[in-house]
């Protein structure tokens, strides 16, 4: 590849240089992130071997480093030590083991088994005399660790005598006591071994009901309420009506429920071999089953030996990162492994990671970013050697572009957003109307829409203090007296116009009632993207995590293009990237295909059109979905109405008036009540001209998303454009311009 030429992965990735009190190279030091903030503790220093208890804290946000020394008086930090390991419990750090410094032993070395705790809120160490058990862990280094509710479990490690401790210690942080100890028939360790626990949906470990109950999840058979199962039975096809984003789940996870622990391990780097075990933290002997899927792990290519890992879990995917070594090859790389079908996909970075010598990895899981710490200017060979990780510089990694992200969790119980679907419905709650593009009037709540709107509450209430109407020309139907007025809201009549047809309209009302995507309407692909477009316009952070969400469940090739653009308009840059994959994937696979078909018959021409429903089934994604949600909904219009015997609140409901035709006055001016552009409007990317032969033919044919004859779009063009883009998007008439 010719120098300095920008990849498609290049776009997922970013080179930073860090500042401030930068750490020293060190060695065994531990990192942990604890919200937008990542703590180095302890280590050896590199340049004269001393054992270190500093700690430094990089601001994630800045990527500025402050070197944390404790105040006078304050508790002094526990000994130095490296090896050890440090896990984020709350807004705590918790520390055990490692080696340390002895004055007894010949070498003057020890291994450490003492616990200590640094609170990050008060900036302070905390530490407590453990009561000795029959439980309690022998002294290790070079460990596994993983926090599991309020469980701290240690897996594995060494002695001393360089021995592995075959045996998994269970520590109660909140009782600060040993309360298990289990056997295990394998060696673990930090260099070749990973342990990551897992807060995942109900459901997602292969849809076994009797797991997800034994390893601490909901029973997913059981229904939420008997309300909704009538509401299903009633309509005519329950899965049309009804469809989550995601599956119910507990937006917060109790202290004393455990998730269960993916313990990977990586060996014998000439013919590598590759383990994968499941199990729940022991607290009693008949709840503690090693589950060994290790002959369920697939995929394309699996990953390479990896040199001191490290695990963690965003989403339904477990990140996997390490040192790549072979004669040919020093390369540290990343790799996913996604929890619901155990597929492994390899996370292309691009050249940032294939020069250098990048160390260390951690994940900001606030942020959807893993970062890789090291120094650009080295080199990994030597570095490894020498077990040394470096700060001085990162490399900020976007996981959303691969698929793997945080996906947004409920706000409410679903019987409470059935309840707001129902209210929705109920026009005796209703103070207000919305009026849609096609004349149909929706009754609201006002109350309602001013708490989940922003944008409507700071509009009502300038529109209380501002009540002039221009009366000069009776309207004769609601359409033209809404196109008439300067304000929207009056003391006679409390009409709100949306330029939107009755589809995108209901299922923003739905949204902001429900305050979740539920029904299949709502996951139409068309209505997802024009929810995006909405979100972004009036900053409804909410409803654009679900409405990205659930486009980054349905991208497929046939959405690719529609998805791209919206993506493009509404700024979410990883669906963006992801859907441009997408398409670029599928032009080499056609490609294949082609060159294929004319290698096998010389004499047949060029085939015109070519079979995409069979390179999609073929063609590898991106990233891999990560759960089954049944988000491909069934083909129903855009507006249907339901019938009388069967209708529930998850259908749309009967209008009462015909809709009208809309109006053909122009559209109100940017900024007041009745349109939906903003006062500036956002110029999104420019998209690449299209050849037409005439001004019809280029109008139908192409849409453009950037500038126009050379000036800023003004708010109508950009509606006109983002109307086109969901009435006529298809591989055909779309221009790319990323």
């Amino acid at each position: 590849m010719a120098p300095n030429v920008q990849t498609i992965a290049d776009l997922t990735t970013r080179t930073r240089v860090t500042t401030g009190d930068v750490p020293p190279p060190l060695v065994g030091a531990t990192t942990t992130v604890i919200g937008n903030q990542m703590f180095v503790f302890a280590g050896r220093l590199v340049t004269t071997r001393r054992m270190t208890n500093d700690m430094y804290i990089l601001n994630l946000e800045t990527l500025e480093w402050t070197r944390f020394i404790p105040p006078p008086g304050a508790e002094r930090p526990p000994r130095p030590r490296y090896f050890h390991s440090a896990n984020a419990y709350d807004d705590q750090l918790v520390i055990f083991g490692g080696m340390g410094y002895s004055r007894s032993s010949e070498d003057g070395l020890c291994a450490l088994d003492d616990v200590c705790v640094f609170n990050v809120a008060k900036m302070e160490w905390r530490f407590g005399s453990i009561a000795p058990t029959l439980y309690n862990a022998r002294a290790r280094y070079a460990h596994l660790s993983s926090v599991s509710g309020n469980l701290l479990v240690i897996v594995g490690g060494q002695d001393m005598n360089n021995q592995y401790i075959p045996e998994i210690n269970v520590f109660n942080i909140e009782k600060w006591e040993w309360i298990q100890v289990r056997p295990l028939s394998k060696q673990c360790g930090a260099y070749r071994s990973v342990c990551v626990s897992a807060e995942l949906p109900a459901g997602i470990l292969e849809g076994d009901a009797a797991a997800a109950g034994e390893y601490g999840f909901e029973d997913v058979t059981t229904p939420t309420s008997g309300k909704r199962q009538d509401s299903l039975k009633n309509g005519t096809d329950s899965n049309a009506n009804y469809r989550m984003s995601y599956t119910p789940a507990a937006s917060t996870v109790a202290k004393d429920s455990h998730s269960p622990i993916f313990l990977y391990s990586n060996y014998n780097f000439t013919d590598v071999k590759r383990e994968l075990q499941m199990f729940a933290p022991p607290i009693k002997q008949s709840q503690f089953q090693l589950k060994d899927r290790s002959n369920e792990m697939s995929g394309s290519t699996l990953p390479p030996g990896l040199r001191f890992p490290s695990g963690h879990m965003l989403g339904y995917h477990m990140i996997l990162a390490g040192t790549y070594l072979t004669p040919q090859h020093q390369v540290f790389q990343l790799w996913s492994l996604n929890i619901s079908n155990l597929i492994w996909t390899k996370m292309e970075t691009g050249a940032s990671l294939s020069t250098g010598s990048w160390n260390r990895g951690v994940l900001h899981e606030a942020a959807n970013q893993f970062l890789v710490f090291g120094n650009r200017d080295r080199s990994l060979l030597d570095d490894y050697n020498h077990r040394q990780t470096n700060f001085e510089h990162v490399v900020v990694i976007n996981t959303e572009c691969f698929g793997i992200y945080q996906p947004p969790k409920p706000s409410f119980a679903p019987v409470a957003q059935e309840m707001g679907l129902s209210m929705l419905n109920d026009t005796g709650m209703a103070d207000f109307e919305i009026l849609t593009r096609d004349g149909v009037t929706i009754p609201v709540n006002s109350m309602i829409l001013a708490q989940r709107w922003p944008y409507f509450k700071k509009i009502l209430e300038s529109s209380k203090e501002d009540l002039e109407i221009d009366e000069k020309e009776a309207p004769e139907s609601p359409s033209s007296q809404v196109a008439t007025r300067k304000v929207s809201l009056s003391p006679s009549r409390r009409t709100m116009l949306l330029p939107e047809p009755y589809s995108i309209v209901f299922a923003l009302l739905q949204f902001f009632y429900a305050d979740n995507l539920l029904t299949a309407q709502q996951h139409q692909p068309n209505v997802l993207a024009q929810l995006l477009i909405l979100s972004d316009m009036y900053i409804i952070p909410r409803l654009k995590k679900l409405a990205s969400h659930a486009l980054h469940q349905m991208l497929t090739l046939s959405t690719a293009s529609l998805i791209y653009e919206t993506a493009a308009l509404s700024n979410e840059h990883p669906l963006q990237v992801r859907a441009l994959k997408v398409m670029i994937n599928a032009k080499k696979a056609m490609a294949l295909q082609a060159a294929a078909s004319q290698s096998s018959s010389p004499t047949t021409p060029k085939p015109n059109n070519l079979n995409l429903s069979s390179l999609s089934l073929s063609m590898p994604r991106s990233a891999t979905p990560m759960i089954n949600t049944g988000l491909n909904t069934p083909n129903t219009p855009s507006y249907k109405q339901p019938s009388e015997a069967g209708s529930s609140f998850f259908d749309f409901p009967n209008v009462a008036q015909t809709p009208v035709t809309p109006v053909s006055s122009p559209p109100p001016q940017p900024g007041s009540f009745f349109t939906l552009s903003s006062s500036k409007p956002k110029t999104p990317p420019a998209a690449s001209k299209k050849a037409a032969t005439t001004t019809k033919e280029k109008d139908s044919d192409s849409v453009s998303v950037g500038t126009k004859k050379g000036k800023v779009m003004t708010a109508a063009e950009r509606r006109k454009a983002q109307e086109k883009l969901l009435n006529n998007y298809g591989p055909v008439n779309m221009s790319f311009g990323f």
